[in-house]
């Protein structure tokens, strides 16, 4: 069950930005959502769902990378 969410606005026009964070208790709640929710249709747009990196003001960004190309072995 998600826990808290939050929509991305605009700080200009007050619209929102398109996309959005929603934080689970759990792991593997996220996973279930993410399974049930990517690439589905809402309001006629493809639904594009993952997991956010956290970001740390001045320090470097480190994103993991998989161990071959596109999975290929």
């Amino acid at each position: 069950m998600a826990s808290k969410v939050r929509i991305v606005y605009d700080k200009d026009s007050g619209r929102s930005k398109g996309f959005g964070f929603v934080h689970f208790a759990k792991d593997e709640d996220a996973g279930s959502a993410k399974d049930a929710m990517d690439g589905k249709a809402m309001l006629g747009r493809p639904l594009r769902i993952s997991f956010a990196v956290e970001k740390v003001r001045g320090g470097p960004l480190v994103v993991p990378r998989l161990s071959s190309p596109l999975g290929n072995e």
